[in-house]
């Protein structure tokens, strides 16, 4: 593999979608200085039990600590910036004062530390959670809220500063080492069904669901692009519905015992928008519902017998 001259200093590492899109770039020999406030790095290893030590920098690092931030970045000097830091739905609701330091306030420190290191590539995680909906057509928690606010803050830096930026907005990802967050539920199911066990996920939907491998793809094309604007795009227009999921699980798995609750979660299931991610990475393809479960369903199977035989 030809070494690259990339490198990209990703937040929030040790998360779900940190750590396959870490997977991914390693996968293109990319450098990743991989930060967080944790060093608990489970999610990765599922996906990589040889990680490349050589390619990957790991540090500790709080986005709301501006400071340790901007020295990070003036040390390893990094080509691009993949901001992914963030508390989700349930912890945005329980704590929204923190919910807004951190998804809020490191936004901005991001934005800045960039603009002070003249790195010209910011790629940060939106969420269809900004999208408005229902009766208020508008957000329908703090989580979105704060989303929505990122979104508008990334403008503000474009206009005033000229510095480009890429909102992405990811909905429903699956995959290995999806266990936060309200929508995990899906992932929950797979896992269930190719360990042999039940799963109720308890709620009902139309929403797009989305392979976390073509999402971390994406992310790393996206990375090593340019482009100008505070640009902001879907990841995906195709929408299904969780009795599509659970139908795709089933034909992974005949035998699978999931099922959905009928209880409606409502989401947008219309007018998303990827034209923004095609100006940059030119068309991309997103594998069918069911293979993302199939790949799913094998990777975690090969993980239970990669514990099996740790254990003998």
């Amino acid at each position: 593999m030809t070494p690259s001259t990339e490198k990209i200093f990703i937040t929030g590492a040790t998360g779900f979608l940190g750590s396959w899109i870490i997977s991914r770039l390693i996968d293109r020999g990319i450098q990743v200085v991989a930060t967080d406030i944790s060093d608990d790095h489970r999610r990765l290893e599922l996906l990589k039990p040889d990680l490349p030590r050589d390619l990957i920098d790991f540090r500790i690092c709080d986005v709301r600590d501006a400071e340790t931030l901007n020295t990070q970045i003036a040390e390893t000097r990094p080509t691009g910036i993949i901001h992914l830091a963030a508390l989700q739905i349930p912890q945005c609701r329980a704590n929204p004062a923190l919910g807004a330091a951190i998804n809020i306030g490191g936004h901005i420190n991001i934005f800045e530390a960039a603009g002070k290191h003249g790195i010209d590539r910011i790629i940060y995680t939106s969420s269809i959670a900004a999208k408005p909906r229902g009766k208020a057509n508008a957000p329908s928690n703090f989580y979105g809220v704060f989303k929505k606010t990122d979104e508008e803050i990334a403008r503000i830096y474009w206009e005033d500063h000229k510095l480009p930026s890429l909102g992405l907005r990811p909905y429903v990802v699956f995959g290995v080492g999806r266990d936060d967050g309200e929508t995990s539920a899906i992932t929950r199911a797979i896992e269930a069904a190719a360990l042999g066990k039940s799963y109720e996920i308890p709620f009902t939907t139309r929403s797009c669901f989305q392979y976390a491998a073509d999402v971390a793809d994406v992310f790393v094309r996206a990375a090593v692009s340019s482009w100008d604007g505070a640009l902001l795009s879907d990841v995906t227009d195709t929408v299904h519905s969780t009795d599509d999921v659970v139908a795709a699980i089933k034909e992974v798995v005949p035998q699978a015992a999931v099922s959905c609750a009928d209880i409606l979660r409502v989401s947008p299931s219309d007018g998303f928008d990827t034209s923004a991610l095609k100006e940059i990475i030119g068309d991309f393809q997103e594998r069918p519902l069911v293979e993302g479960i199939r790949e799913t369903v094998n990777l975690y199977c090969e993980i239970a017998e990669r514990h099996c035989l740790s254990d003998v």
